[in-house]
């Protein structure tokens, strides 16, 4: 079974994935005779770049659609980026408080055996 936070970063890369596609088909068509609209591949590298935030400037959109789809993008995919992110946070967190319990426990009953053989060793009784 998956856990809710592996079932949200999913659907997460699902709507990066199909947001990506439907990106480089319009950006691919709106910026038709321009470097970023030379290719599909320069398309699709430039929406995954503008989605990731990092906006590198060596393809940048020149017309008034392009621009529009991009300034959806950056307003969209920051939130959406950030939502991500604390969601795997919370993921590892959590895991890690988890094992920190486990490791606990289990130190917890290595005193208890070392204390009992103490104890019950004729030197160590008070």
């Amino acid at each position: 079974m998956l856990h809710l936070h592996h079932k949200k970063l999913i659907n997460i890369a699902i709507i990066f994935l199909l947001s990506w596609l439907i990106g480089t088909f319009f950006i691919h068509r709106f910026e038709a005779g321009y470097p970023i609209g030379a290719s599909y591949f320069n398309a699709f590298y430039f929406t995954v770049i503008t989605t990731a935030t990092i906006g590198f400037g060596d393809l940048v959109p020149m017309t008034v659609a392009g621009k529009i789809l991009t300034m959806w993008y950056a307003v969209f995919y920051v939130p959406l980026f950030l939502y991500a992110m604390n969601i795997m946070f919370q993921s590892n967190f959590k895991r890690i408080r988890h094992e920190d319990d486990l490791l606990e426990r289990e130190m917890h009953e290595v005193e208890v055996d070392v204390e009992t053989i103490l104890n019950t060793h004729p030197k160590h009784r008070k």
